[in-house]
């Protein structure tokens, strides 16, 4: 996995890349492309424009022939023309109405539009209220000439006026125009970031869990093999004659294997507990159960523990009911947990101390130490499943990170909320809220 993971994660990267710039590129193209659809539209309107007031010159055209000697000739020389000028024919608003209608055909009609008739002599003579806004301004305005050639002249050789049309802010419009394939490629960019991010976060997390899983079956070996290794010392020391025949002796390697027996059968209770969260395969058996009574009897338990250091456990009990409706069974593992990692991270002396108080229809229950406590990045993580501070090894304690998970887990099914605080070299507060029957 870690010789494979940074080819794995630069190949997606790659990828991503590529659809990325691919996806961009192509949104870019389209809205060139549409620009210049728009651009042709205009050009097309443009010249619909000009062949219109081309028409209305043409009939405002006077000439004459002129005569060679008597009579008519057969020759014909070319007229000579008295012009008129689109300035002549057309106010503002009339030569904007022709410009609108012609616009409107081709689609423009949420467009604004800015026109300028220029004279032979390159001087305006008719244009819009905002032209001199956008008439210098060529990147983010569409702009068009035509020149308004008057119609049926045998030789239309200029110079001829120029009509100018202008569409505003076409960037803003093409986009408007493209919006719901722009936001559907958004969408579709943002899919894929997500499927990278989830991608990435899976194998950091399959990573993770490799590292977890290699420390869990490490610690479990040590665990298991360290009590096996002294049942089987122990076997063989009872084999020895001469400690068949001394019962002191006999005793005393009888409690050995009892102990390891059940430091190993407490382990194989945990995986199995594990084993039983992960599959959800559960079936509560609540009955009335006293708390104060449940916490007395599992620090019983832990007397000969507590008598190997000089200890120190406070009981304030100070609860008007405790009584709850709980599987006692597994209020047991969650409390024996608890006051076995208070005593398993404590430091040359042990204490211990467990309250309980009552609020509205619930039962709290503190159990606090003063052991080595927890920083904040370990706080953070505690109930998290297979999790261990530094991968293994605690103040020389061992464990399988699976205590807490399987606390946190009883407590939820149980309706209730529990919470930690800890400070690094102060000690540790777990607090427990349940619900009262």
């Amino acid at each position: 996995m870690k010789k494979t993971f940074p080819v794995i994660f630069t190949l997606i990267t790659l990828s991503i890349i590529g659809i990325l710039f691919i996806q961009i590129t192509w949104l870019q193209g389209l809205v060139i492309l549409t620009t210049n659809q728009q651009r042709d539209k205009l050009n097309q309107s443009a010249v619909k424009v000009s062949n219109e007031v081309g028409k209305k010159l043409h009939s405002g055209l006077s000439f004459s022939f002129p005569k060679r000697g008597q009579g008519l000739s057969e020759e014909f020389r070319k007229p000579n023309f008295n012009e008129t000028s689109i300035a002549d024919m057309y106010n503002e608003k009339e030569l904007s109405n022709i410009i609108r209608q012609e616009l409107d055909k081709n689609g423009f009609n949420e467009y604004d539009v800015e026109f300028a008739v220029i004279n032979k002599k390159a001087e305006i003579v008719r244009k819009s209220r905002k032209l001199d806004d956008v008439l210098s301004d060529d990147l983010n305005h569409l702009q068009t000439r035509v020149q308004v050639i008057p119609q049926e002249l045998d030789e239309p050789v200029g110079p001829f006026e120029t009509i100018i049309l202008i569409i505003p802010n076409i960037k803003s419009h093409v986009l408007y125009s493209l919006r719901w394939v722009i936001l559907g490629s958004i969408l579709f960019i943002f899919t894929v970031l997500a499927a990278f991010f989830i991608t990435v976060r899976s194998l950091f997390a399959q990573r993770k869990l490799n590292e977890i899983k290699r420390d869990f079956i490490n610690n479990m070996t040590h665990e298991l093999k360290t009590p096996i290794a002294t049942i089987s010392i122990a076997v063989d020391a009872l084999k020895s004659p001469k400690v068949q025949n001394e019962l002191k002796s006999v005793n005393y390697y009888g409690n050995i294997i009892r102990e390891a027996n059940m430091r190993m059968n407490k382990h194989v209770e945990v995986i199995l507990q594990a084993a039983q969260l992960e599959k959800k395969e559960y079936e509560l058996k609540k009955a009335p159960v006293d708390v104060h009574d449940l916490l007395f009897g599992v620090l019983d338990t832990f007397k000969l523990q507590l008598d190997e250091k000089p200890s120190t456990v406070q009981t304030n009990f100070d609860a008007d009911s405790s009584m709850i409706e709980a599987d006692e069974e597994y209020l047991i593992h969650v409390f024996s947990n608890l006051i076995d990692n208070a005593i398993k991270y404590s430091a040359e002396r042990i204490y211990i101390a467990i309250n309980t108080v009552s609020l509205p229809g619930e039962i709290q229950i503190a159990i606090e130490d003063k052991g080595i406590g927890m920083d904040a990045v370990t706080t953070s993580h505690i109930f998290e499943k297979f999790y261990r501070a530094h991968t293994g090894n605690i103040h020389n304690v061992k464990g399988f990170g699976l205590g807490m998970s399987y606390v946190k887990w009883v407590i939820d099914i149980h309706k209730g909320k529990i919470k930690v605080q800890s400070e690094l070299g102060k000690g540790t507060k777990m607090t427990i809220t349940l619900p009262i029957a």
